[in-house]
């Protein structure tokens, strides 16, 4: 069995380390439309949820 004593820092635990920020969403940004309709969203979410 191996064991493991020393663990790798997080992504998040990297950057705290290395002093920078963590990246910040642009404010204006907005989804994209797909082109379609509400209805044939839920549909696809139903088949793929079973």
């Amino acid at each position: 069995m191996h064991i493991t004593t020393e663990l790798k820092p997080t992504a998040a635990q990297s950057r705290f380390l290395a002093g920078t920020k963590p990246a910040v969403s642009n404010s204006v940004w907005k989804p994209q439309p797909c082109g379609l309709t509400r209805e044939e969203l839920r549909k696809i979410v139903l088949e793929q949820l079973g």
